[in-house]
């Protein structure tokens, strides 16, 4: 990934638009250095190892019929991305979508990219019949809670366990707690 500076008036223009299969390493890095790296305030490398996501996954993304795989990108570089993976209806017709591989660079943090590519996924999912958008977020994470919280995400009061390896958790039984946001007024 390029080092390339970015002030806080540039990202008032990003490109928001579908990913695609040349975009891949830029996104494996991507996510790698929002998740795990040192910088940035949504790192999780003091509480969980190892690798957030990889190359097969990514794809797997891309091909699937049921994700929309966005990024935002600026001067040609992929500054963020986010997928939501429809699922079908529940037993009570609920339609909901799952957020995830959010992330955007650190150093394009806090100037409001987080909150376009999400306002752009709930547009879309909203669009196509989604009724809740659904999030997994790590717990110990009060800060990522809150910024859901203002985004209009409320927890559920069910979580999940850890998806990825259990051993790369640096905390003991460290679990994923729950969040939706309605896309329809109730």
């Amino acid at each position: 990934m390029t080092t390339r500076s970015t002030t806080a008036s540039s990202l008032s223009s990003p490109v928001l638009r579908a990913a695609r299969e040349d975009d891949v390493s830029a996104l494996v890095d991507l996510v790698q250095l929002a998740y795990r790296g040192e910088g940035g305030w949504t790192t999780e490398a003091h509480l969980v190892d190892g690798h957030r996501t990889d190359a097969d996954e990514v794809r797997a993304m891309l091909a699937d019929p049921a994700v929309t795989l966005m990024v935002a990108e600026l001067d040609g570089e992929v500054l963020g991305c986010c997928y939501t993976r429809r699922e079908p209806a529940d037993a009570d017709g609920v339609t909901r979508a799952e957020l995830g591989l959010f992330a955007v660079h650190p150093r394009a943090q806090s100037r409001g990219l987080g909150g376009m590519l999400l306002e752009a996924q709930a547009e879309a999912q909203r669009d196509a019949g989604a009724q809740v958008l659904l999030i997994q977020v790590l717990q110990s994470r009060p800060e990522l809670h809150a910024w859901y919280e203002r985004h209009g995400f409320t927890r559920t009061g069910h979580s999940v366990p850890f998806a990825g390896n259990p051993d790369w958790l640096k905390v003991a039984d460290l679990g994923m707690d729950l969040m939706e946001r309605p896309l329809v007024a109730s």
